[in-house]
């Protein structure tokens, strides 16, 4: 893309996909939906930033070198999203708007070949 090289674990070449659990602290009172953003907003957010951008979304800073490596070559390989949210417990000036995610990825394999045998474990 771009200037970039942009190397992705999760791609179809290896006929691979993956699951996603996340458990999402935010700052907000338990019960509350909205604060910062809806959650399929942010959950979008984090997908993207997962996946390689495409050419708008790429910034050409000069001191990142290549290659950039990333989760997946498309967010259209992730099959499954576990989602549990959970009140962020930080300091007390903290921002109204941070989050911490812990993000556990279950990397498949779609079809066993000779390359994607690592992936399949003992």
């Amino acid at each position: 893309m771009g200037n970039r090289e942009f190397f992705p674990l999760v791609r179809k070449s290896f006929a691979l996909n993956c699951g996603l659990k996340v458990l999402f602290l935010r700052k907000e009172d338990p019960g509350k939906v909205y604060q910062g953003g809806d959650m399929d907003n942010r959950l979008k957010t984090l997908f993207d930033s997962l996946s390689i951008p495409n050419d708008q979304q790429i910034v050409d800073d000069p001191t990142m070198e290549n290659p950039i490596y990333c989760l997946l070559e498309d967010d259209a390989l992730i099959t499954s999203c576990e989602i549990d949210t959970k009140r962020l417990l930080s300091r007390p000036n903290a921002s109204p708007h941070e989050v911490h995610l812990v993000i556990d990825v279950d990397v498949r394999v779609t079809q066993s070949r000779m390359y994607n045998q690592p992936f399949l474990g003992d």
